[in-house]
Formats: structure tokens, C-alpha cells, sequence
């Protein structure tokens, strides 16, 4: 245990760690099915947040593929990429699945999920993270083995609830502001273009004959 509260724990202790639905060969989700589900790739990991659109697939319901299905504060992270990427799974996500470039680290509490996903985005954890890849011509890839047996600095009890509570409200802070930002863009932008087609209005009226 360190001196601030803190204890280093393996992720495998604290959480699980797969990877994510296959589609390919002989695999439960390669052939279509009626089950209607969106499916989440390394390209909807932007800015360290999930962003869709997901793609919307069809797969056929049985056990090997409902335990795909993600829960919220699920972690997901790039197992083939070239860059290390990962983000969480907030709970307006509906029924989705990763697919098999990710890796699912399924935490044992909410809390646990949000410090999981914020130690790995920052520079220490991303570092870990990047260090444990095995590189190849065009892609790393990261074993979900090696990505197990990370080593976390967790936050003993209520430290950790404090933590994950501080991590949540950031994230509304900054999905708001981001909300904000864009509702802005597109005001300004509806005002410019309005201001060029009135100003195109006006100079056709004025070369009108009368």
C-alpha cells in the first residue's frame, strides 16, 4: 500500500479482460441473424470518449454471443491500433457489442470502471499500455493476457468513490461544454449562411427588370 491511500492491484484482479465479438470463420457471430445490435470499432474511440454512429448489425442470439453484450462502464481498449486508445461505456449506450479489434475490460464496480478508464488515458497508463503492444508492419496489437497483467495504482474506498465521483462530473463538464460549443457553431454558421442568401436576394432583385 503507498502512503497516499493507494494500493497497486493487477487489472486482472480488479476486472476482467477479453476480446471483443469475432465475425470471421466459424465463430458464433459470422453468419447473420435476428438479433439487432450495434457494433463498436477502434474508429468510434475519438478524443478518448465512444462517438458514433455505431454500425447497426444482425447476429443470431445464443449464449457465446450475448455475453458480448457491453455493460455500462465497461472499458474499451485498442487491441490492434496504431495507437493506444480507450474509453468507457456510459450508460445511454444501448444495446451494443465491440468488435474483435477491441478489447473489453469489464470492471467489478462502477467505480473501479471509471478510475480503470481514466488511469489508462493518461500518460502513465497509456505508456503502460504501449509498452506491453506487439508491433508489426502496420498495426500493434495488444494480447488481452498482457493487457491483464497491467498494473493499476488503485485509491483504497472512499477515495476511490470520491475519484470515480470527480471523473463523472468532469465528463458532464466537458460533454456540456462540448454541447455548448457545437450549438454555437451551428448558429453562427446558420447566421452567415442566412446573411449570404439574403445578400444574394437583394443583388437579384436589384438587377430585376422592372
Amino acid at each position: 500500500m503507498g502512503a497516499r491511500g493507494k494500493v497497486t492491484a493487477r487489472l486482472s484482479d480488479i476486472a476482467t479482460v477479453r476480446q471483443g465479438l469475432s465475425r470471421s470463420g466459424r465463430s458464433a457471430a459470422a453468419r447473420p441473424g435476428d438479433w439487432e445490435v450495434e457494433l463498436i470499432s477502434g474508429n468510434n474511440i475519438r478524443e478518448d470518449r465512444l462517438s458514433g454512429p455505431f454500425t447497426p448489425i444482425s447476429i443470431p442470439l445464443s449464449d457465446l454471443t450475448e455475453k458480448h453484450l457491453l455493460e455500462p462502464y465497461d472499458v474499451l481498449v485498442t487491441g490492434k491500433s496504431t495507437s493506444a486508445k480507450a474509453a468507457y461505456v456510459t450508460p445511454s449506450i444501448g444495446r451494443a457489442v465491440a468488435n474483435s479489434t477491441l478489447l473489453v475490460v469489464r470492471p467489478s464496480d462502477k467505480d473501479i470502471g471509471l478510475f480503470v478508464w481514466w488511469y489508462l488515458t493518461s500518460p502513465e497508463g497509456r505508456a503502460q499500455v504501449e509498452a506491453r503492444m506487439v508491433a508489426s508492419a502496420t498495426l500493434s496489437s495488444l494480447p488481452p493476457s498482457a493487457l491483464a497483467n497491467l498494473e493499476v495504482p488503485l485509491p483504497n474506498g472512499s477515495r476511490l468513490r470520491k475519484f470515480a465521483e470527480l471523473i463523472e462530473e468532469s465528463e458532464r463538464a466537458y460533454s456540456a461544454a462540448r454541447e455548448a460549443a457545437e450549438l454555437r457553431r451551428s448558429a453562427v454558421r446558420a447566421a452567415l449562411i442566412g446573411k449570404l442568401m439574403t445578400a444574394a436576394t437583394a443583388r437579384e432583385a436589384s438587377h430585376a427588370p422592372d
